[in-house]
């Protein structure tokens, strides 16, 4: 269904930019024949839309529902709610501040990658190739900590 839906919009796609092509273009000629390409894909994607609007049909009779139940859902205030259940099976919200949900998010995933590690699962198939940097210059041929501009130990005095 997922790749039915991905050419349908392929193939809208490739629609519009005959279209916008055909609306740019020098000559007679080039607009009929652009004109004619964005015809021919907008009848496909038509096409392959009324299929895709049978299958998901066909997958659900009686309509979908929206899912009322959301583990983790972000508010407009900026909080996180997290919904959990405590050992009696009792439902909990827990209200986080985004700082807060952030903070879990990056501890949850620091274990999880320790636990894969320790049962011998590896990450690195399922992340991205990280560029390694090149090393800092151990002489940069200035001080540490750097000075003011006027010499002063420590922060500039504030302007009024």
């Amino acid at each position: 269904m997922i790749a039915l839906a991905n050419r349908v919009c392929a193939h809208f796609a490739a629609a519009e930019v005959a279209h916008a092509m055909a609306e740019h273009s020098a000559t007679h000629a080039e607009h009929a024949t652009l004109t004619t390409r964005a015809e021919q894909w907008d009848a496909l994607s038509s096409e392959q839309w009324d299929q895709l609007c049978s299958a998901i049909w066909a997958t659900a009779p009686e309509g979908a529902q929206v899912e009322r139940f959301l583990p983790v859902r972000p508010l407009t205030n900026g909080h996180v709610e997290l919904h959990v259940h405590d050992r009696q099976g009792r439902r909990l919200v827990v209200l986080l501040t985004g700082a807060q949900a952030l903070a879990v998010g990056a501890h949850l995933t620091a274990y999880g990658a320790i636990s894969l590690d320790r049962t011998g699962q590896k990450l690195d198939p399922g992340l991205p190739h990280v560029k390694a940097a090149p090393p800092f210059p151990t002489d940069c041929g200035t001080a540490w900590p750097p000075s003011t501009a006027d010499g002063a130990d420590g922060p500039p005095a504030a302007h009024p």
